[in-house]
């Protein structure tokens, strides 16, 4: 079986918690809603709390104010039965309320997910995800140059040891320059670097929804004028790509 990578990262062993969380746990803690049910039942595998950092256990400070509290961060490995519903299950995880680094395994496939968050301003007592970031889907069994070397870059000494939100941005900075990769061909970032990519994302959302309007278009001036619209998303996306 290959190694599984969170337990690559060389975190010392005192953070070491590898404790199952059973379904149960998520169905008597969390209000969710009747497919998120469904997927918890049907499409996750198993998820297991791998590690837990905190003052007690590693040189890392807490860091909370008015809008932040990363006390500590969690990394949790989740192992899942249907990909497609990758975003949905990352949704059902992250109700657990701590600054998670979640491990998604599927076969032999590695996607991870950073989800930032906020203390909630309706109830100082929760935290509410900002937003999500996923690498795409890795392929253990057959990683390239540009693969190996993100891996090795999220290892525990790679990060800095100033707080808690500094060393869980580092692996979101990690996780940006990983998916810019893609386009740029290095790991090396900018600071435009997530906006471009937020607006690739978009570019791409926008080209998706063309082309199915185009498909059921029936009027040819109105296909056409969807068309040449389509064509500017895709410059536009490559001038994009040429930033990064």
């Amino acid at each position: 079986m290959i190694q599984e990578p969170i337990h690559n990262l060389k975190i010392p062993h005192e953070c070491k918690i590898g404790k199952r969380l059973t379904k149960k746990q998520f169905l008597e803690n969390f209000s969710l809603k009747a497919n998120e049910k469904k997927i918890l039942k049907e499409d996750i595998q198993s998820i297991t709390l791998e590690y837990l950092l905190n003052k007690h256990n590693i040189n890392i400070a807490p860091f909370v104010d008015e809008e932040n509290d990363y006390s500590e961060i969690a990394f949790i490995q989740v192992e899942i039965l249907n990909q497609s519903k990758l975003k949905s299950i990352a949704t059902i995880v992250q109700y657990i309320p701590y600054p998670l680094i979640v491990f998604f395994i599927y076969k032999n496939s590695l996607c991870i997910n950073i989800s930032p968050k906020r203390i909630n301003k309706n109830d100082s007592t929760k935290l509410a995800v900002e937003e999500s970031y996923f690498t795409n889907w890795i392929d253990l069994e057959q990683t390239n140059s540009l693969e190996e070397d993100f891996l090795k870059s999220l290892e525990i000494q790679n990060h800095p040891f100033t707080d808690f939100l500094s060393f869980y941005n580092s692996f979101l900075d990690k996780i940006v320059a990983f998916n810019a990769s893609a386009y740029s061909g290095s790991l090396s970032v900018n600071e435009e670097t997530k906006t471009i990519l937020d607006e690739i994302a978009q570019c791409e959302t926008k080209i998706t929804e063309l082309k199915n309007k185009i498909k059921k278009e029936t009027n040819f001036s109105d296909k056409v004028n969807m068309n040449i619209e389509l064509k500017k998303m895709k410059n536009k996306i490559n001038d994009l790509k040429g930033k990064l």
